[in-house]
């Protein structure tokens, strides 16, 4: 057997064995994570006013949720400072970062008191603890640390610290349903945020629940690398992630959700996935998922701010999921119409090849170390000219994070085109989709590879649940099969991740 898989075998079973976390019989529970646009400006109002504004906004969201019956809820990355936060320089940006209380499990730090008048460096953990203590529910937000420090001296728990005497974090923090403060994640991996930084070492951060299951925790772009999450995942054997996020949507294989659902699907884990809410920066899309795919989600530029409530757990409890049908925040500004902004992957660094509408087909395309073979019939109708399809073959290194990163990737799609140009294709305005009769896309993924089911619609949503089955072949290969006709797919792929090969990154 392939000796990384022995490795990642051994840790499951080192993980399960040693895990120390309190043995309760899990239960199914109910979810709510919030689409959320903050309010607030950062370079015209204090750090007061917009943390005050957002916080009341949590505080309502937070009772709705609680009314849905909600047993957790989960705010986005930036929520509660607006993403504008990370365009300021580290100063600039210090007086609206908060000083984290002490988390000790032997001394629970309970910030909520109604007989202290609270400060204003004090109204984010003060305001969050009463929240889930008034609601009696678990409340995990993104919150920016600051850790002061004596310029230039090793610290033992941070590292050197900074010569503008501090470490700056972007944490989530947890609160049980008695307001008490039991968990801290740091992010691993920032994306173009020079105000803060990485911890020196990954936090592996996993939380307990009176409902007996065990969280870890991430952030935003952590989720394309092997830390923390999977760390958990192999070595302790957590199966239900929270992933506060401001993704930026990208065609054709990384929008909010299609990250989400795919990361479930192949894991079989469950995923609390709560995003930032800009369609004009391409920041939308946030769900609840586990292994059959999409539980619950909102994917939409006009939504606004949105709760998304579901089930977790045994699906006899209730449907299915549900998005809360009314605006929560009916004075806020949080409703866009703007154009729904995107990025593009630049497909030309790709080997691609046309497929033919008729008669079922097979092709064949490699590049460099993989090659995909798809089986697959495509239909139009005679009195109609409809937009094509085509393969798309690559492996190889892309830079992330503003070329912070350089990682390894592995990637068989099928993505819709206007023309033959591979430049007209992935873009949302393909009209006359062909329909595809039957497909089966696979790839020689090595064994190291986490290989992701990722699909998108032409309207940038997911396919009906059910539409694509994920298969694991014997000789290991990976291979994506439909189980019905699809006549919306914009893009249907196979994206591989090689971390042992990442250049940069954890």
């Amino acid at each position: 057997m392939n000796q990384i898989l022995n490795r990642l075998l051994l840790h499951v079973f080192l993980g399960v064995l040693f895990a120390k976390l309190p043995a309760i019989i899990a239960r199914s529970y109910k979810a709510a994570v919030i689409e959320y646009s903050p309010t607030g400006s950062v370079f015209s109002q204090t750090p007061t006013e917009v943390l005050g504004q957002n916080l009341n906004n949590y505080n309502q969201l937070i009772a709705e949720a609680a009314s849905l019956g909600a047993d957790i809820i989960v705010f986005p990355e930036y929520g509660l400072t607006t993403l504008s936060l990370s365009s300021l320089s580290r100063l600039a940006a210090r007086p609206f970062l908060q000083q984290f209380p002490s988390i000790n499990t032997s001394v629970p730090q309970l910030s909520c008191d109604g007989n202290k008048t609270v400060a204003d460096n004090e109204i984010v953990f003060t305001g969050l603890s009463c929240y889930a203590r008034r609601n009696a529910i678990y409340v995990v937000a993104n919150v920016g640390e600051i850790v002061m420090c004596p310029s230039g001296q090793n610290t033992t728990e941070n590292g050197v610290c900074p010569e503008d005497g501090a470490f700056q974090y972007s944490s989530n923090v947890v609160f049980d349903r008695n307001g008490v403060l039991i968990a801290r994640y740091r992010k691993t991996h920032l994306f173009l945020e020079p105000l803060f930084q990485s911890p020196i070492i990954t936090d592996l951060t996993v939380f307990p629940t009176d409902f007996g299951v065990n969280f870890g925790l991430m952030t935003c772009f952590d989720i394309m690398f092997y830390e923390p999450a999977l760390s958990l995942y192999y070595q302790q054997g957590i199966r239900n992630f929270i992933f506060p996020t401001a993704w930026v949507d990208e065609l054709p294989f990384l929008t909010a959700i299609q990250k989400q659902e795919a990361w479930a699907r192949f894991l079989g884990a469950t995923l609390l996935a709560s995003n930032y809410h800009l369609p004009a920066n391409g920041q939308i899309g946030s769900g609840i998922y586990d292994a059959a795919g999409a539980i619950s989600y909102i994917s939409s530029p006009d939504s606004g701010t949105r709760i998304i409530a579901a089930q977790v757990g045994n699906k006899e409890d209730s449907p299915r999921g549900e998005v809360c049908p009314k605006e929560i925040l009916q004075n806020s500004t949080a409703r866009w119409m703007e154009p729904h902004g995107m990025l593009y992957e630049d497909l030309t660094n790709y080997s691609s090849m046309e497929l033919i509408a008729g008669v079922a087909q097979t092709a064949f395309l490699c590049h460099d170390d993989l090659c995909c073979q798809l089986n697959y019939s495509i239909s139009c109708p005679s009195n109609e000219i409809c937009d094509q399809y085509r393969l798309f073959t690559y492996s190889g290194f892309r830079t992330l994070g503003g070329g912070v990163y350089t990682v390894n990737i592995q990637l068989c799609g099928v993505v819709a085109c206007t023309d033959q140009n591979v430049k007209s294709c992935a873009k949302p305005d393909v009209i006359n989709l062909a329909q595809i009769d039957a497909l089966d896309l696979s790839g020689n993924f090595s064994s190291a590879r986490q290989v992701y089911p990722t699909s998108i619609t032409k309207d940038l949503q997911l396919l009906p649940a059910g539409s694509l089955d994920l298969n694991f072949y014997g000789d290991g290969a990976i291979g994506l099969i439909t189980s019905l006709p699809l006549s919306e797919a914009l893009a249907i792929g196979l994206y591989g991740r090689a971390y042992s090969k990442d250049i940069d990154g954890k």
